[in-house]
């Protein structure tokens, strides 16, 4: 079994299933993500507030998620850094001009994706560092709130005294923008490595994909803008 596991990490087919893998998985987090920040718009600053205590409400499961996701966030990065290396090593030797076209295509496509995911590692740091640790602005620790007699953080005021300070409202939109790019590819990919995608439902599965990325890019950056606009305020 482990010699099986083994032969499948080491060929390029292996590989490119466990990048799909993981990226179907961080896809399905990123849109739950989402979907839970956008409870900022909900009217009342309680209904995100609830939502963040009930999630610290459960460390073991919430820090289960949290170690689960890391593990297949390295998973992905590796199989993605390792096919890169595996393209740009490879040399179109022997090939007709159309095949050396469609082979550096492929190679400039892998490593786009490896220098946008390697942005996106950085951002995702910054953003735990930013509002999971409150290591950039400390002042976080000691706003609080009170919901339904419960003290608790206050998030609605973490996300909005963040996201005033203009940098950091476009360094996340300026994020989002490579997300974007990188799930419209990558989501598109996924199909392929499947076997699922085929001349008649390419197209389908491009738009799909463009729609995807457009859905999870506006919804993120919505927060940050709403707040630099005004919409979102304490």
């Amino acid at each position: 079994m482990n010699k099986e596991i083994l032969r499948m990490v080491q060929s390029s087919i292996g590989r490119k299933w466990i990048v799909a893998v993981t990226g179907v998985l961080m896809i399905g987090f990123v849109v739950v993500h989402m979907t839970g920040n956008l409870q900022m718009f909900a009217g009342t600053p309680d209904k995100i507030n609830g939502y963040a205590h009930f999630l610290k409400s459960y460390p073991l499961v919430l820090w289960s998620f949290r170690l689960g996701l890391l593990a297949t966030a390295a998973l992905h990065i590796w199989g993605t850094i390792s096919l890169a290396r595996e393209n740009r090593m490879a040399k179109p030797v022997g090939y007709a001009v159309a095949g050396r076209k469609s082979r550096l295509q492929v190679t400039l496509t892998s490593v786009t994706m490896v220098i946008s995911g390697s942005i996106l590692l950085g951002f995702i740091i910054f953003h735990l560092l930013h509002f999971t640790a409150q290591m950039v602005d400390r002042s976080y620790a000691s706003m609080e709130a009170v919901v339904g007699g419960v003290t608790m953080p206050d998030v609605y005021r973490m996300v909005v005294t963040g996201f005033s300070k203009p940098w950091i409202s476009i360094f996340y939109v300026v994020a989002m923008a490579l997300l974007f790019s990188h799930l419209r590819h990558g989501a598109a990919s996924v199909w392929q490595t499947f076997g699922l995608r085929d001349r008649n439902s390419a197209q389908l599965i491009e738009m799909g994909s463009w729609i995807l990325a457009a859905v999870l890019f506006f919804g993120f950056s919505s927060i940050p803008l709403a707040v630099l606009f005004g919409v979102l305020k304490l």
